[in-house]
């Protein structure tokens, strides 16, 4: 599941076509699209289309599976795009069938009138956590798995920092696969049949709230909250090396023995 750079550039080519946006896919070996890169690309289209404002959350349904490898389109309507704010609705698809539908907002950042910040975590030992795959990240990783409690701990990070809108897509997409990473860790999981997958995401709910500085890295801590009736849920947070906060994600997703 390795994206590498020379996928991430296919994924991020991306041309509007009379009012419709056209992506790449990349193949995959189930055949269908990949969440986490829908994700990357449904931030980088939200934030062409409206200039001057930033991504700050994206509710995602991925309805249909897709077909890997085949071209996709991306259709925008507007609910709203003012001073401040924009409401996005973006229909991904190929040919009749929708493969996923969002909702996304857009921020105009401000000047602090109230200024909260939760307490984060207390500094965290990076060197003692072990190298690990960075699987669909495009850079580095190191993994933690906690004791007792169900969290598990992930430390991302890059050579270079990329732009303002490459980094939020970046973090959108590294959420993806992070709760259904954290059960696996924690339980056994049922063998998929060939070219299928026992799980996968249905809705992912991302808010986007600091900036990251990526060179540095960032870490994903996910907690599986529940399994169950073919169903998993959990959520998670993002978090710069001194545990303040960046982002945070939820997923609901289905999880059953393969027919």
């Amino acid at each position: 599941m390795d994206i590498g750079s020379d996928n991430l550039a296919v994924l991020a080519d991306i041309r509007e076509i009379s009012g419709v946006y056209e992506v790449a896919t990349t193949s995959t070996p189930h055949g269908g699209i990949f969440g986490a890169y829908q994700l990357f690309q449904l931030v980088l289209v939200a934030e062409l289309a409206v200039p001057g404002k930033r991504v700050i959350s994206v509710q995602t349904v991925f309805a249909n599976g897709g077909a890997s490898g085949q071209p996709a389109q991306i259709k925008i309507d507007t609910l709203q795009n003012g001073r401040s704010f924009a409401f996005l609705t973006l229909t991904y698809f190929q040919g009749d069938i929708v493969v996923s539908r969002s909702e996304i907002m857009l921020t105009v950042d401000e000047e602090d009138f109230l200024h909260h910040r939760n307490a984060g975590a207390p500094p965290i030992d990076l060197p003692s956590w072990e190298p690990t795959s960075a699987g669909m990240w495009p850079g580095q990783a190191r993994h933690w798995q906690g004791s007792g409690a169900e969290v598990a701990g992930l430390h991302y990070w890059l050579d270079e920092q990329p732009t303002p809108t490459m980094t939020r897509a970046l973090l959108a997409l590294i959420t993806e696969p992070a709760v259904m990473s954290s059960m696996r860790e924690f339980n056994v999981m049922p063998e998929a049949s060939a070219g299928r997958m026992a799980g996968n995401v249905l809705v992912q709910t991302i808010t986007l709230l600091e900036p990251a500085d990526l060179v540095s890295g960032i870490v994903l801590r996910s907690t599986t909250k529940y399994a169950g009736q073919g169903r998993i849920h959990g959520d998670g947070n993002i978090v710069d090396v001194s545990g303040q906060l960046l982002a945070t994600y939820s997923t609901t997703g289905v999880l059953r023995y393969p027919r």
